[in-house]
């Protein structure tokens, strides 16, 4: 399970970096740039689908929108001096409390071994 986990943070680093990387390309002008978020978004694509062939749905994706856009947003404030007005920081506060709601109501499923549930479907394995 915890290689799932890896992945799915795999892809929220890389999500990030392939945001900052976009806006850099100043709308594809700058190649390195644009290179780089083609690549970094293609390993967010496979880690975030190989995650979610154990990681809930909800959880995964949950997780992965939501530390995208508070981490993209801190960043923003960090490399590129945007301020945000109390409204926006509201809005990434509920996102976080979001995230941390929808791992809270997934704590009951982790007992669910689905490593073992992907194998015995690959095989057809019947009760």
């Amino acid at each position: 399970m915890f290689k799932y986990y890896v992945a799915l943070g795999l892809s929220i680093v890389t999500e990030i970096i392939g945001t900052i990387s976009l806006k850099l390309s100043k709308e594809f002008t700058q190649v390195s740039w644009t290179l780089l978020s083609i690549v970094v978004f293609l390993i967010m694509l496979y880690s975030l689908s190989y995650a979610m062939r154990v990681v809930p749905l909800s959880v995964a994706y949950g997780l992965w929108s939501g530390a995208g856009t508070v981490l993209t947003a801190a960043l923003d404030v960090t490399m590129f001096h945007v301020s945000f007005s109390i409204g926006e920081i509201l809005g990434l506060v509920l996102i976080v409390v979001g995230i941390v709601s929808l791992n809270w109501s997934g704590e009951a499923e982790e007992e669910i071994d689905y490593e073992s549930l992907q194998v015995e479907d690959r095989m057809n394995i019947k009760d």
